[in-house]
């Protein structure tokens, strides 16, 4: 039943309930807060932030080293709060894009992540709803297990601290693939800049540091190889944040995954969940292809691809 299909069963169901007569005087038509709940109106709205994917010592060391390849694919750095520009030292890389960003992670990074880990982050919004400290994720169903936990980050500045975001996540221990859906503070962006801002955007955060002179310009598609655990905990995340689901093709899933598209396929055979390719979209014509240790990334027109698929094997 297509959505036009439901939307007149349910105007049918509200006539009738408001005709019909009942020997229940508790009986009601549906509010218009059931209207909302019925058709998942009233959930958070999500975006695609960024991910990490942590690779070995040698694909990250040819990726610091090909400074010539960095310096035409993306501006680059390492992170807050200066945005200083990635040098061949750094423990981690930024790639900036104008929405987007991807941030490739060292053996030795700070995190002390280990190889083939990876994570997701989205940003939520709810409507008619400013940042606070108390906001909570609007999800299709309540009391799930699904984003039940958060944590609150605060990111110094000299001697202050401000808070930059508050994320909701769903426990899962001993994963490899972390999901973590994230309000953001838009004064934040106030200390980052020096200006005046009500609400906070992911272009407003990167504007310091991405470039259109630069190829990336963000994200389009993540492919997925996950454990059957993993597989059904971010496709449950996606369905109660009223993610849109294109299609299914045996078991693998493609989410409309906020701005992005996410395909998902569950595997027996894996030990760990992965991110096993990244589709991004590019300013401009480009057919490069460069081999980094274990990350190939292939440019076809405005299309690029990083291929992680021999970092797991």
């Amino acid at each position: 039943m297509n959505f036009y299909s439901q939307f007149l069963l349910l105007i049918m169901l509200l006539i009738v309930s408001c005709k019909g007569k009942t020997d229940n005087a508790n009986d009601k038509p549906f509010s218009k807060d059931k209207i909302v709940e019925y058709f998942g109106k009233d959930v958070s709205k999500v975006v695609f932030n960024h991910l990490y994917v942590v690779v070995d010592s040698l694909s990250y060391a040819k990726f610091m080293e090909n400074k010539e390849w960095r310096n035409s694919y993306a501006s680059m750095d390492m992170g807050l709060p200066n945005f200083q520009e990635a040098n061949k030292t750094a423990a981690s890389c930024y790639v900036r894009g104008h929405k987007h960003y991807i941030e490739i992670l060292g053996p030795n990074n700070i995190f002390s992540e280990p190889v083939g880990k990876s994570g997701l982050g989205y940003s939520l919004e709810n409507k008619d709803e400013h940042f606070h400290l108390g906001i909570e994720p609007r999800l299709k169903a309540n009391g799930t297990s699904y984003l039940s936990a958060n944590e609150t980050v605060d990111m110094p500045f000299g001697d202050t601290k401000q808070t930059w975001f508050k994320a909701f996540y769903t426990p899962s221990p001993g994963t490899a693939l972390y999901t973590w859906y994230a309000f953001y503070n838009p004064s934040f962006l106030e200390v980052l800049y020096g200006d005046d801002y009500t609400t906070y955007s992911r272009e407003t955060y990167l504007k310091g540091s991405y470039t259109n002179e630069k190829l990336f310009q963000g994200v389009e598609k993540l492919e997925l190889i996950c454990t059957i655990k993993d597989y059904n905990r971010i496709a449950q995340e996606m369905r109660h944040l009223g993610c849109e689901l294109i299609k299914k093709e045996n078991e693998t899933l493609s989410i409309a995954s906020g701005d992005i598209v996410i395909s998902i396929s569950p595997s027996t055979k894996v030990e760990f969940s992965r991110v096993n390719k990244l589709y991004c979209k590019l300013n401009n014509l480009n057919y490069e292809q460069v081999e980094l240790g274990n990350l190939l990334i292939k440019n076809n027109g405005k299309e690029s691809v990083w291929d992680f698929s021999k970092l797991y094997k």
